[in-house]
């Protein structure tokens, strides 16, 4: 069954997403910018995407690099030194180190986690102040982060992606508390039952629905605002999309859903229509985007398993193939030659075969975190190039570059001996 989605995914979205266009229109949130939670354009003769003319052209100083990507992720925990009150000096002579210990290590481009929590490393009008920089009192800092890491990271000639998670409000695994200034929490505690439907809990965490206009609209004119404000060179999102599989979660969106198809046509299934939801977003978001800055890159890190990205709402397929949704894909290809279900050197050829659109660039997502660990049963104390030889394999299969996860490691007691085999070919 799984291989039969494979190959019918990209022509079954196709007519698909047409038929949410109007779908969407039915259901119950109101939509506050009736032009960013539609799919892309659609040709209604052919079914194919009609191509987004930006509406402006950049005037922002990018720096972008014609050869490889050679980038690192740099998490939110790893932009604090330890103190949730950071002065101005700490943080820029912190950051500085990151710009340091990435360039030491031959990294062009940074991936650097601006909203993590539904909240914001700058002065946002729409998201809460992240409490890295806030704490607990929630009082924002009297200096703008992200303007000098951007600044910071262009004066070093480093490429700068702002990273996103664009539906995580509260994870399971982190105690962090929801602020009377989020708009989660305003939904959760007005007087309006049906944004309660903007969120969903799931495993002790908290999570923006991907199936509801207004959570969508959120996400979205928060991209607006960021490259609206930022000399950002990309805008970057991971793999939280569905957190669930369970149609517990959201069968009272379904049903509606259901309930609002016309007589004659058929409803998409569960799936299908988690995967509509996910790709009503990522075209909104690709079209403010362009909209704001043709030159700014939009790409997403998905899991390496493409089974596991259509359970959980992400349609690689489409957004690999067609015009309207990415520049560039990022797959977290985090396995080994070793691993029995997904070798290293045949994911890449998987992903590598699903791109057909020329316009899109691959960069593999690298484990650096996993190198030296005993993690996969101890397949990654085996040797000590695990990682060299997996960039020059990305290098020999022609994609366009590599990604590692995460900064901490490029200069670490665990990874010490692969690194220094990294700098070799760097």
């Amino acid at each position: 069954m799984l291989n039969f989605l494979k190959r019918t995914f990209p022509v079954f979205l196709s007519v698909a997403l047409f038929i949410t266009t109007i779908l969407l229109c039915c259901l119950k949130a109101a939509d506050n910018d009736s032009n960013i939670n539609k799919p892309p354009n659609i040709n209604t003769e052919t079914n194919d995407e009609i191509i987004i003319t930006p509406k402006k052209v950049s005037n922002k100083t990018h720096v972008f690099h014609k050869d490889e990507m050679r980038g690192v992720w740099v998490p939110y925990f790893n932009l604090s030194n330890g103190s949730t009150q950071m002065s101005e000096d700490e943080f820029k002579s912190h950051f500085d180190e990151i710009i340091k210990t990435a360039k030491n290590n031959g990294i062009n481009t940074l991936f650097v986690h601006v909203r993590s929590h539904c909240d914001a490393v700058y002065p946002s009008e729409i998201f809460p102040f992240s409490d890295i920089f806030a704490g607990d009192s929630e009082v924002a800092p009297d200096y703008d982060p992200l303007e000098y890491m951007i600044s910071a990271s262009h004066k070093a000639g480093l490429e700068f992606h702002a990273w996103l998670n664009p539906f995580r409000v509260i994870s399971d695994t982190e105690k962090k508390s929801l602020g009377e200034n989020s708009p989660c929490y305003k939904w959760l505690h007005d007087d309006n039952p049906n944004n309660d439907r903007n969120l969903i809990e799931y495993n002790g965490g908290l999570y923006l629905n991907p199936s509801q206009p207004e959570a969508r609209s959120l996400i979205i004119n928060g991209v607006r605002e960021l490259v609206n404000n930022y000399d950002v060179d990309g805008v970057h999102l991971d793999d939280y999309f569905y957190m669930f599989t369970e149609l517990e979660y959201d069968s009272e969106d379904y049903a509606d859903y259901v309930e609002s198809i016309d007589n004659g046509f058929e409803p998409l299934p569960l799936m299908q229509w988690r995967c509509t939801n996910i790709n009503v977003l990522v075209s909104g978001i690709y079209a403010v985007i362009k909209n704001v800055d043709e030159n700014i890159l939009f790409g997403i890190s998905p899991q390496g398993n493409m089974e596991n990205d259509l359970e959980m709402g992400a349609d690689v397929y489409s957004w690999c193939s067609r015009y309207g949704y990415v520049d560039y894909i990022a797959p977290q290809i985090y396995y080994n030659s070793d691993n029995p279900s997904l070798p290293f050197e045949e994911t890449v050829d998987n992903w590598k075969n699903i791109i057909t659109n020329d316009r899109i660039k691959l960069y593999v997502g690298l484990a650096l975190y996993k190198a030296g660990s005993d993690e996969d049963e101890g397949t990654w104390q085996t040797s000590d190039d695990i990682i060299r030889t997996q960039i020059e394999y990305t290098r020999s299969a022609d994609t366009d570059g590599f990604i590692l996860y995460s900064w901490e490691f490029l200069e670490n007691q665990q990874t010490q001996s692969e690194m220094d085999n990294v700098r070799d070919i760097m």
